[in-house]
């Protein structure tokens, strides 16, 4: 393994590390601003907004070797269909029980890891969509 192959993965796990420490740091201020404000909703849709973007930097090394392919660009519609919308649902599940009449299965609100991990999944899924297709 070449040494630039293994700086850029030292580089990728500190980026990684260094943004869920950010974001465990942001997790806990809109805990303490939705305690203050009693205001549920804009909290949920920044803990969702923050995993998704947990997900999409996991998935940002696949974006990057597809960006440095030569094709044009494509989407995976059917996976952006089977796997990004029912875990985009999910990790906005929260905030749409609070402003839709929806019922949460009682199994699911025990903790927001169910949420979390949806957040998450998205955001990788929705990266990881696209791709570049090869031209003959």
């Amino acid at each position: 393994m070449s040494t630039s192959k293994i700086l850029t993965y030292i580089l990728y796990i500190l980026v990684l590390l260094g943004a869920l420490a950010v974001a465990s740091w942001e997790m806990f201020m809109i805990k303490v601003w939705v305690g203050r404000n009693y205001t549920p909703i804009p909290g949920f849709i920044g803990s969702s907004v923050i995993n998704i973007l947990l997900g999409l930097l996991l998935g940002l090394e696949h974006l990057v070797k597809e960006f440095r392919k030569d094709g044009n660009w494509s989407v995976n519609i059917i996976r952006l269909i089977i796997m990004g919308v029912p875990s985009g649902v999910f990790a906005f599940y929260l905030v749409l029980i609070f402003t839709l009449p929806i019922r949460l299965p009682s199994f699911l609100s025990y903790n927001n890891l169910f949420f979390q991990v949806s957040g998450i999944i998205f955001g990788y899924t929705l990266i990881t969509s696209f791709y570049k297709k090869e031209q003959y």
